[in-house]
């Protein structure tokens, strides 16, 4: 749809949340909007599923372009995103304009991984030992490679490589002993990296925290998130550790969101590992400032989801409560696997699973990619989790376990 064809969409008096991309996070902050009379307005690439099929005022262009980029700013209120990857110097061009960018730039920044570690680290925010390092083909030399093979060798003879920019759901990230680590900083020529040690962990968990321009802040109940290769598989509320732990993690997830000065939701991923005496330290994973995978399931087990508490925030509207609407709750993504259709499949999964919440996101089900998501309400973590992998694998068509 053209910036002409959505232009009057709008109805008089109704506040205007500009998206930026086109994705399923696009696509379920607009539902969220429908009730609280938000229009949203979405600017998608030609190539971006899941928001254009729902979202009727949707401008198809390239936000890297300045003159759509500020086009689409100019027929809101604000802006916010459905994904990171926007040019940082023309979002500050809007911001020194008056355009509300929210999240801002300042707090985007924090989506690459040195900025976070660095800044995190200096602040007093527990994180895992690191070292960042440029490539060799980035402008890196020996000394870089040296660092890197001595982080590695110090660490168990291994480390974790992450690329700081541009990695998701496990791509951008390699293991590598200490043999082939510095053969690899050699070559590389992106983004630099950031090497942490390979951790035993004990759980991983994330903690979502929404903020207002006026300083309103409202925190989740802490989940546990389930990796498979590197991607988000399950969530599970509540997070299976103590009290404490719960209260550490939420208070570690608050002092981020300040610290980044964030404006929306921002979802922090932690790792719990196990201390030599006997305890357990909680350290920051990684951040992302915006709405996040491991917040889907609070759009039916929470007071307020995630996407309404978004758009509330960014238009500085009070917060919603974030008390959970049942005991425990699990949700699961619905992975492609290239050759299954998900949308053919809805009915086989809730004769199954009467119960299952099902969000298809409109994506082609291409392998390994997150096409939907399943959520499941009750009493029993082990029946809910088992109920909801069930439906999400008659809707996939491939075999699941739970972890």
């Amino acid at each position: 749809m053209s910036a002409e064809a959505g232009a009057d969409i709008k109805a008089p008096g109704m506040p205007r949340v500009g998206v930026i991309g086109g994705g399923q996070l696009a696509r379920m902050l607009a539902e969220a909007a429908t009730p609280l009379g938000v229009h949203v307005r979405v600017l998608a690439s030609p190539v971006d599923e899941g928001a254009p099929e729902v979202v009727p005022d949707t401008v198809v262009g390239d936000h890297a372009d300045p003159a759509v980029l500020a086009a689409f700013a100019d027929s809101v209120d604000v802006v916010t995103f459905d994904h990171e990857n926007v040019d940082h110097d023309l979002l500050l061009g809007l911001e020194s304009r008056g355009v509300a960018v929210r999240p801002s730039v300042e707090t985007l920044r924090y989506s690459d991984k040195a900025h976070q570690r660095r800044t995190f680290a200096a602040a007093g925010v527990p994180v895992p030992d690191f070292v960042v390092v440029a490539g060799g083909g980035a402008g890196g030399d020996a000394d870089d490679v040296a660092r890197a093979v001595e982080f590695a060798e110090r660490h168990g003879g291994e480390a974790v490589v992450k690329a700081s920019r541009g990695g998701y759901d496990g791509r951008g990230v390699w293991i590598l002993d200490a043999a082939s680590v510095g053969g690899f900083v050699s070559d590389w020529a992106g983004a630099p990296l950031v090497l942490e040690p390979r951790l035993d962990l004990a759980v991983e968990l994330a903690v979502l925290v929404a903020r207002r321009p006026s300083g309103e802040v409202a925190t989740w109940p802490v989940v546990e998130t389930v990796q498979v290769d590197g991607m988000c598989d399950e969530v599970l509320l509540p997070a299976p550790v103590d009290a404490e732990l719960q209260a550490e993690a939420r208070a570690i997830g608050e002092q981020v969101a300040a610290l980044v000065g964030a404006t929306g939701v921002i979802a922090i991923e932690l790792f719990v590992v196990d201390d030599p005496s006997g305890g357990r330290r909680v350290l920051v994973n990684e951040i992302a400032p915006r709405v996040h995978n491991s917040g889907h399931l609070t759009i039916e087990a929470s007071a307020t989801s995630q996407f309404e508490q978004h758009l509330r925030a960014v238009l500085d509207w009070p917060l919603g409560p974030t008390a959970s609407t049942a005991a425990v709750a699990a949700m699961v993504n619905i992975v492609g696997d290239g050759v299954h259709e998900p949308l053919t499949r809805q009915a086989f999964a809730l004769a199954e699973v009467p119960g299952a919440h099902v969000h298809l996101y409109g994506k082609s089900a291409r392998q390994a990619r997150k096409v939907g998501h399943v959520t499941v309400l009750g009493d029993d973590l082990v029946s809910v989790r088992s109920a909801a992998n069930t439906a999400a694998n008659l809707l996939a068509g491939s075999p699941r376990t739970t972890g």
